[in-house]
């Protein structure tokens, strides 16, 4: 071991952080791939009957940061679960922390050495629930933003997007009869808002 490490000129101390990296880079790799082939199969799913019900949010984001915090780890990215504990929401389970999953780990992905904050909240006037993600990494171009959640679009930097994840956001929301949005400043930072009927909404409309 040692003879390896004076061949690579590494510290034993900078040979256990390439190792793992190297570790986490893997678990990165799994989850893309598994990220992926979800997403393939979601029109389908989506196309079926959601099955919705009523649920507390805090517990499902919380569950998310913690599977995701490997990958946000390797990046140095801090999350924050902003969602206030017993606040509910009514929809698939299921799709929703797809929807979480995809708008998170998007925020990693721009967000080296930053923070992300996970939030909700009730508008009760308006019959809604409002989520966000965001975060204060490398924001989106202007021209580019009116374009993020449409099929096969990605950011031109981006060499290796495959141009599902936020347009399987626009379709979850909706599917929901909801909405999402971003707001992005290059430099500064992204906010992804999605509105999310109550169930008395969603059983109205």
């Amino acid at each position: 071991l040692n003879l390896t490490l004076a061949k690579e000129g590494l510290s034993l101390d900078s040979a256990k952080m390439l190792s793992a990296l190297r570790r986490n880079v893997k678990q990165l790799e799994h989850l893309v791939a598994k990220v992926l082939e979800e997403n393939t199969n979601l029109q389908t799913e989506i196309g079926m009957k959601l099955e919705r019900r009523e649920f507390d949010l805090w517990p499902l984001v919380e569950s998310l940061t913690h599977d995701l915090h490997p990958v946000a780890g390797t990046a140095s990215t801090e999350m924050i679960n902003e969602v206030p504990e017993e606040l509910i929401v009514y929809a698939d389970a299921s799709l929703l922390r797809r929807l979480f999953q995809n708008l998170i780990a998007n925020a990693i992905k721009y967000t080296p050495r930053g923070r992300i904050v996970i939030g909700a909240r009730e508008l009760r006037d308006e019959g809604t629930v409002e989520c966000w993600v965001s975060d204060n990494g490398a924001g989106i171009p202007e021209e580019f933003l009116e374009r993020i959640f449409t099929k096969g679009e990605t950011d031109p930097d981006d060499a290796d997007g495959t141009g599902l994840g936020l347009a399987i956001v626009k379709t979850v929301a909706e599917a929901h009869g909801g909405k999402v949005t971003a707001e992005s400043e290059e430099g500064v930072g992204s906010t992804f808002r999605i509105s999310l009927p109550t169930m008395a909404n969603a059983i109205n409309a």
